[in-house]
């Protein structure tokens, strides 16, 4: 019940946008648990973290003109999005440093 409450409340809510940094998952985690599946990290996958966003939100982050749609699919304790190396190459965000990006969900 309390999932439907929150996907109706995210349904109804306005698309948000903001700008964010990004960071790029280090490749320690490949193949490691994700949290939201249990399924193992692909490190050159298409995928993102976030602190509080819901599990399976499709966020679109942009960078320099470049969209991408990401699902969140693991929780991470920094204050922005971290990227996964796959995400953050079509992104053009460099594989070992941050970038600020516009995130929409």
């Amino acid at each position: 019940m309390r999932r439907l409450l929150l996907l109706l409340a995210l349904l109804a809510a306005p698309v948000q946008a903001r700008t964010v940094t990004a960071t790029v998952y280090d490749p320690w985690y490949a193949g490691r648990p994700d949290y939201c599946t249990g399924r193992a990290y692909q490190h050159w996958g298409i995928s993102a973290a976030h602190p509080w966003l819901p599990c399976g939100t499709r966020v679109t982050v942009t960078h320099r003109g470049r969209s991408l749609v990401v699902p969140i699919k693991d929780r991470c304790d920094c204050n922005s999005i971290d990227l996964s190396a796959g995400a953050a190459y079509r992104l053009g965000v460099p594989l070992d440093g941050i970038a600020r990006v516009g995130i929409e969900y």
